[in-house]
């Protein structure tokens, strides 16, 4: 309290300055410790300052008027001058908190501020938290502690009696304080007991079970690892002699089907790479016409066509022990080049799997041979035509346990069957009998060219183009049961059909209808119906480019093909079965399918395709306009990764093509396996800079049950077989490297 009796204010003033020294000192000390003042310091204390200012005054001005008062009414009773503090809350005006100084005269005496008697006030409000001062030094380590005594459990068996009627255990715990990894009886701390109970009766007795019959032996056999998957293991296969499937029971052999398990141990890592140098040193085993391969699960072969640099192109085998080795030498003085025309083709037979290839043997011309996968059973179906009976027009597929071709020569474009031992007219095929087959070849006799752009079989029948006399090159329907339909579907000239795919109540087939090219729907029973009816963009012209390469797919309900449109790159179009819609998927995605053949899961179709930005890459359609989109850019930018060759197995899609590896150089030309938006480079044969294996170039991609097979080029050995070891694979293996 001050007293009114002048201006004298030194009672008021240390109590102001006393929060002032505080953090003068504290300032001190601060600069002591950090011997400099922060930003933030300095504008505390100037806003402090400004506060005491303002505080002051207002003091001043108080005691001032009060002086004054005093002078003019020596009357009133003198008066004490008070300050009074209060604490406030966090809010608006101090986000940290602080305090309220109030300041007034005491005109009633009682030692307080009314509010009447307060004549101003002032906040003031606390800083914000300072920054951390710097860490201290650590602490020193505190002195080890002693090593502990051990817990120690003893077990005892009790026989029946005390305290365990029908027996138990004793349980005795304690301390090992002697160390000696014994527990002695001064060191038992607890003392439990777990008892036996009673023993029930005995249950009555069961009845009495069949006889059994006699069991089977259970066998295990030891084999030699693969050495197209490791050159130095083991397999062992634990089974049951039972006859499993196809066995024989009891023989004492292991067959596959009676096979349980299996123990895959290898004594050094999978092989992956060059399966074998044909053309040794730098020579190409493969090339653009020698390089057709066909894979055959049922006998686990690999059929394929190369050249050794000494008996020309012509056809190996790829077995199970992972070595090539040329089958025959069909062109003992040249090139007999199988599957020039054709390709080569595996099929199921009565008498087992089957090769289906064309060869030219320099004697007889190009004509369709067979084999079993052994140089014996590798043979000429026969002698069809004068000079070659399979050209460039020739078509084959696989129907009724065998295979359909067609062959072209001086008696025209005729149609054939065979299984390899049987080789027939296709209106003779041994299924029909001599009414049907007599009733075909009458009805046949209107027909020539065979094959003509489209030929395929299904369950349901055989789908061919063919010449009739009257109707033109249309689409005929062979079933089974020996029907045969002609589909009229342009009644002024040829449809001339091309692509095609079976349905399961029919066949769409691209086709001109006398205006433009369309899609059209076959019924077995000979009707048709007419699916699309696309113009080119801005015109009623109706379109004359349509399923060119991507061909026509099926994604459930969706019919997905490509046409052109607009200028002179394909789209792709989506038409739904059900609703007949149709739509455009995508206008930015060009030439879809124009390199390489489509592959599918039945849900996504990947396919090649050309954007503006990013050149020749992946793409990718699910039949929608959202789904049909880049799969991924593998050569970022305009730079094209030039897919070649794609297939899907694993539920992984592995494409050969260009693309960035993990050091951000181009890899050329090698394997890339494909997990939804994700590129990984799985192998590489030829590594470095500037380095391109050509894979894909030649051949394709090959799917087998242990292995990718491609050609390519490891800067050795130039272009040869090589692999690649399937992840499904890998992981049934024990390596022990």
């Amino acid at each position: 309290m001050l007293p009114t009796d002048g201006f004298d204010t030194v009672d008021v003033a240390p109590a102001i300055m006393s929060s002032n020294e505080n953090n003068t000192q504290g300032a001190r000390r601060d600069e002591r410790n950090s011997r400099f003042l922060s930003r933030e310091n300095i504008v505390k204390m100037t806003k402090t300052t400004i506060v005491l200012s303002a505080l002051l005054l207002s003091i001043w001005a108080v005691v001032l008027n009060h002086s004054i008062e005093a002078l003019d009414s020596t009357s009133e009773e003198e008066s004490s001058i008070l300050v009074e503090t209060e604490g406030r809350e966090a809010d608006v005006y101090c986000p940290e908190g602080g305090a309220d100084i109030f300041l007034g005269t005491d005109f009633d005496g009682d030692g307080k501020l009314s509010a009447e008697e307060i004549t101003s006030s002032t906040k003031v409000c606390h800083g914000q938290q300072g920054l951390s001062g710097p860490q201290g030094q650590s602490g020193f380590d505190g002195t080890n502690g002693h090593n502990g005594n051990s817990s120690l459990v003893n077990l005892t068996a009790l026989s029946p009696g005390v305290p365990c009627q029908f027996g138990g255990i004793q349980i005795e715990s304690g301390v090992d304080t002697n160390r000696n990894l014994y527990l002695d009886q001064e060191e038992i701390e607890t003392t439990a007991h777990v008892c036996d109970g009673q023993l029930g009766d005995e249950g009555p007795e069961g009845q009495q079970g069949d006889d059994g019959s006699q069991g089977y032996s259970a066998l295990i056999e030891q084999h030699q690892a693969p050495t197209s998957i490791c050159p130095k293991g083991i397999v062992m296969e634990f089974g049951v002699d039972d006859g499993t499937d196809r066995a024989t029971a009891g023989d004492g052999i292991l067959h596959d089907d009676e096979v349980r398990e299996s123990l895959r141990i290898c004594s050094e890592q999978l092989y992956e790479g060059l399966v074998g140098d044909i053309f040794t040193n730098s020579g190409d085993s493969m090339s653009s016409l020698c390089d057709h391969s066909e894979w055959n699960e049922i006998s686990g072969e690999y059929m394929f066509s190369a050249t050794d640099g000494l008996n020309g192109c012509e056809l190996w085998i790829l077995q199970q022990d992972n070595v090539p080795s040329m089958l025959m030498d069909i062109h003992s003085n040249g090139d007999s080049v199988p599957g020039r025309e054709l390709g080569i083709h595996s099929v199921v037979t009565e008498r087992g799997p089957r090769f289906f290839f064309d060869a030219d043997d320099g004697i007889n011309g190009r004509e369709l041979w067979v084999s079993d996968g052994t140089s014996i059973g590798t043979t000429m179906l026969g002698d069809m035509e004068t000079g070659d009976a399979i050209d460039w027009t020739s078509k084959i597929t696989t129907w009724m346990d065998g295979a359909v071709f067609t062959t072209h020569g001086s008696q025209g474009h005729r149609m054939w069957w065979t299984n390899g031992s049987v080789t027939t007219s296709i209106w003779q095929a041994p299924w029909f009998s001599s009414v049907v087959s007599s009733d075909l070849v009458n009805q046949s006799t209107s027909l020539s060219s065979f094959g003509q752009g489209l030929l395929q079989g299904d369950e349901h029948g055989l789908w061919f183009a063919a010449k009739d006399a009257q109707a033109g090159l249309e689409m005929v329907f062979l079933s089974t049961t020996g029907s045969l339909h002609i589909y009229d579907l342009q009644p002024f000239g040829d449809s001339s059909p091309s692509q095609g795919l079976s349905m399961d109540d029919g066949f769409v087939v691209a086709a001109s209808d006398g205006t433009g090219r369309q899609l059209a729907k076959l019924d077995h029973d000979g009707g048709f119906q007419w699916l699309t009816s696309i113009t080119r963009e801005g015109t009623t012209t109706p379109i004359s480019v349509i399923a060119p390469a991507f061909g026509i797919q099926q994604l459930g309900d969706m019919l997905v093909f490509d046409a052109v449109h607009r200028g002179a790159d394909a789209t792709l179009f989506g038409y739904s079965i059900t609703s007949g819609m149709l739509q455009e998927l995508s206008i930015s995605i060009l030439a879809p399918g124009h390199s390489n053949e489509v592959v599918s899961d039945g849900v996504t179709i990947w396919f090649d395709c050309v954007l503006s930005n990013t050149g020749m890459e992946l793409c990718q359609t699910d039949g929608t306009v959202q789904g049909t989109k880049l799969t991924i850019d593998l050569l970022p930018g305009i730079s094209s990764s030039q897919p070649r060759t794609m297939a899907y197995v694993d539920s992984v899609l592995y494409v050969l093509a260009q693309g960035l590896d993990d050091s951000g150089t181009n890899s050329g030309h090698a394997l890339w396996a494909i997990e939804g938006n994700t590129a990984s480079l799985v192998l590489d044969v030829w590594t470095g800079i500037g380095n391109n294996s050509d894979a894909g170039t030649y051949g394709g991609l090959t799917i087998t049950s242990n292995h990718l097979l491609f050609i390519a080029d490891n800067g050795q050995h130039g272009h040869e077989l090589h692999q690649y070891l399937r992840p499904s694979i890998r992981d049934q293996w024990m390596v022990w490297d």
